[in-house]
């Protein structure tokens, strides 16, 4: 059995993102995410940047890329979504 795509590509991402990011779409509301994580799938690149360490401020164009490219659709883009991946509603933010 093969693993989905967005499995098979995670290694393009830092190793530490690699793992967070497995987590947070497999698990959603039991991933620990960090401001950077929350940002950047909320699409705040903005605050991503500001939440980012040097490693993951470099790699930003290549999680848009993995995300845009191979994330499952409705785990990232907006605030409503990441919050509804996790399975918290409005009032849990």
């Amino acid at each position: 059995m093969t693993n989905p795509l967005w499995i098979e590509k995670l290694d393009m991402l830092p190793p530490d993102g690699r793992g967070r990011i497995r987590r947070y779409i497999e698990e959603g509301c039991g991933a620990s995410l960090s401001t950077f994580y929350r940002c950047l799938l909320a699409n705040d690149l903005i605050g991503a940047m500001q939440g980012s360490d040097a490693e993951n401020r470099a790699a930003l164009p290549v999680y848009v890329d993995y995300l845009t490219a191979y994330a499952p659709e409705g785990c990232y883009g907006s605030a409503d979504k990441l919050y509804a991946w996790r399975g918290l509603s409005s009032g849990d933010r």
